[in-house]
């Protein structure tokens, strides 16, 4: 009992003396998290600003990111057991010979250095090039007509349960194939220099997909609701605009995406000169501007 004591206290002690870096790194991680997710929000609203080296919303946008992360873990939870469910009671009705000679199989497939890195290499590239990348076609929607004809386009104006299905898939996604990766990573000592540059080759699209999770959800989540406010500061009060929302606040100016009558649209940057911002409602900004032309798109008030 004392020895399984002083043990346990080693690796507290050994822990809090690296406590440090550990929080200097996993707020690093929060801030570029926090970067990506609000570098292409901004461009998925088609706002030009500058965004600063240091700025408190990226660790509060990391942060909102990394709890919708998690919270569609259960998500994945849910599908996973569900195909597990529907394939256990066939694979349990197979005869006894069969299984045996497909673990075999399995196992000997696996065994072969080379074929577990090019699977996931090939998977990956499918996923990022057919899946992670559409979040791209996106740009300067509150300024567009019409959205993009790509099949994403009804993605963007799907259901929230929907959109967080969808976004789960990207996550299970990523899940697989750094599985794939781990699993090759696993047997470096034993792999042949071909065999060890694909295992590299496939970290690093690991890698790619983790950074494009925060992409998706700066395009795809993160920009559905805007604040729709009462009024314009300043000499911006004379426009005639029907609804305005507030897109974007920094320390010196607020930016405005304005929406008439004949489907005018402006976004409008002033001063921020301790203005007042009275909001009023949060809206479905794609809703609101793209469900008409959109059938089978979610309902919304326009």
């Amino acid at each position: 009992m004392d020895d399984l004591f002083k043990s346990l206290t080693e690796k507290v002690g050994n822990f809090a003396g690296k406590w440090t870096a550990y929080a200097a790194f996993g707020s690093f991680l929060l801030y570029l998290i926090g970067y990506l997710t609000l570098r292409f929000q901004l461009s998925t609203y088609g706002v030009a600003t500058d965004l600063d080296l240091f700025d408190e919303k990226y660790l509060f946008a990391g942060c909102r990111f990394l709890v919708y992360l998690v919270s569609s873990v259960p998500s994945i939870l849910i599908v996973a057991l569900v195909v597990a469910a529907l394939g256990y009671a066939p694979w349990r009705l197979t005869p006894l010979p069969v299984r045996e000679s497909v673990r075999r199989w399995f196992a000997e497939w696996c065994a072969k250095p080379l074929r577990l890195p090019v699977l996931g290499i090939v998977f990956a590239v499918l996923f990022i090039q057919l899946v992670m990348r559409r979040c791209f076609a996106f740009g300067n929607l509150l300024l567009q007509k019409r959205l993009p004809d790509e099949w994403i386009s009804s993605v963007l104006l799907s259901s929230d349960g929907k959109l967080t299905l969808y976004f789960s898939g990207l996550a299970a996604g990523t899940l697989l194939t750094t599985f794939i990766a781990w699993q090759a990573v696993a047997r470096w000592d034993s792999m042949s220099g071909a065999a060890r540059l694909l295992a590299g080759v496939l970290v690093f699209l690991v890698a790619v997909e983790l950074l494009l999770l925060p992409v998706n959800y700066g395009v795809l989540i993160s920009t559905q609701q805007l604040p729709q406010v009462v009024e314009l500061p300043g000499e911006a009060k004379s426009l005639d605009y029907q609804r305005a929302w507030l897109v974007w606040n920094s320390k010196e100016t607020l930016t405005y995406f304005l929406y008439g009558s004949q489907d005018h649209r402006m976004l409008l940057t002033v001063p921020r000169k301790d203005a007042p911002v009275k909001i009023v409602a949060y809206d479905d900004i794609y809703c609101v501007l793209f469900s008409a032309e959109h059938s089978g798109s979610r309902p919304c008030p326009r």
